[in-house]
């Protein structure tokens, strides 16, 4: 059954076009672009987004869809003027509406009746019903990094924790960044950042590295980049190395594949890419959770699918996860890796995401 919505098109030109809409109005980021490293992402959506959601009269659908993310970061006031026709319009008719705020997100205030929000850097202790996590949209690694095929890994004596990525104030040069990020990895040790959780930012990442970097219960295989993966506009930002954008995106991918573990930890925003990266390439996560909010938690039981470490253990990685190493078989742990790949495609890509969407109005 098709999920009917109702929006307004003409608002694409007011904000930044949300990625539902994509079957309808085409791709419009540089991500997506020829060339770019994570072009294809939306290929699967874009053919078959049409048979799974359909754009309606308001009268006819099931819900109203805000087309542009909701600005809470720029000019809020400035942005809620441009879009209050439309909110008018939903409220009038008493309509639910899907609004998508975007990723990095902790505190938000959106005055819009029935409104079902979407954001993945919120607290779990602090989230709202109607407010809800939605996974990071990437190329599939196994698909464009190893020609489609699976690549089951079996189980050693001792387990790989893997890591590729940025982790200040770890592998970077003296710099103002290198500087504030020490002085926040003290602060977090210190227990004084916790009580302040959007300045956290890379602190628990470089926190939990450097533990298991020390251990001899783990076999650390580790890439420590020194600068963000991402640009603005989604490029790699490959430093001084003299990789492509293509080799440095597949060892990245070939790290996770190349472990039995990530280790997948909160950045920026309280959110873990990775986490959802891992799940792809079939591995098992390591996620740490600092207070987060996983998609679709009211009916996946997300431990099921990965080591899960609470933020006061966040010392205790290696041991939690040779502990679980040591009791899982053989057989369990292949099997572990084949349901990460099988919940990362029936919920987590953009067909899976969107083919699910109806059940955030039953809620």
């Amino acid at each position: 059954m098709k999920l009917k919505l109702h929006t307004d098109l003409s608002l694409l030109d007011k904000g930044h076009p949300i990625e539902l809409l994509i079957p309808f109005v085409g791709t419009f980021n540089k991500e997506d672009e020829s060339g770019a490293v994570r072009q294809g992402r939306f290929d699967e959506y874009q053919r078959v987004g049409k048979d799974l959601i359909e754009l309606t009269s308001i009268e006819e659908c099931d819900a109203c869809l805000l087309p542009i993310f909701y600005d809470v970061l720029f000019d809020q006031a400035g942005f809620e003027k441009k879009i209050a026709p439309f909110i008018q319009k939903v409220e009038s008719h008493n309509k639910k509406i899907l609004i998508f705020v975007g990723h990095d997100v902790l505190h938000i205030n959106i005055p819009v009746k029935n409104a079902i929000l979407f954001n993945s850097a919120i607290s779990k202790s602090t989230q709202a019903k109607n407010i809800h996590s939605w996974p990071h949209f990437f190329e599939d690694f196994l698909e464009k990094y190893n020609d489609g095929k699976p690549r089951p890994r079996k189980k050693g004596a001792k387990p790989v924790i893997g890591f590729c990525g940025y982790a200040p104030p770890l592998n970077i040069k003296m710099s103002r960044e290198k500087i504030i990020s020490s002085l926040k990895l003290a602060a977090n040790y210190a227990g004084l950042l916790q009580k302040f959780p959007d300045k956290i930012s890379h602190s628990y990442r470089a926190r939990s590295i450097i533990g298991l970097q020390k251990s001899n219960k783990i076999t650390p295989n580790f890439i420590l980049k020194s600068n963000f993966a991402f640009g603005p506009t989604g490029g790699l930002n490959t430093g001084n190395t003299t990789e492509s954008n293509f080799d440095f995106r597949k060892n990245f991918v070939e790290n996770i594949l190349e472990s039995d573990y990530t280790l997948c930890i909160r950045g920026i925003g309280n959110n873990s890419v990775r986490f959802f990266e891992t799940l792809c390439c079939g591995r098992i996560p390591v996620f740490v959770d600092t207070d987060s909010a996983l998609p679709f938690d009211e009916m996946i039981d997300w431990k099921k699918y990965c080591v899960w470490v609470e933020e006061k253990d966040v010392d205790k990685v290696d041991t939690i996860v040779q502990e679980f190493h040591s009791k899982i078989s053989e057989e369990e742990f292949l099997e572990m890796q084949k349901r990460a790949r099988e919940v990362w495609e029936e919920y987590l890509t953009p067909v899976g995401f969107y083919k699910n969407l109806h059940r955030f109005l039953e809620s």
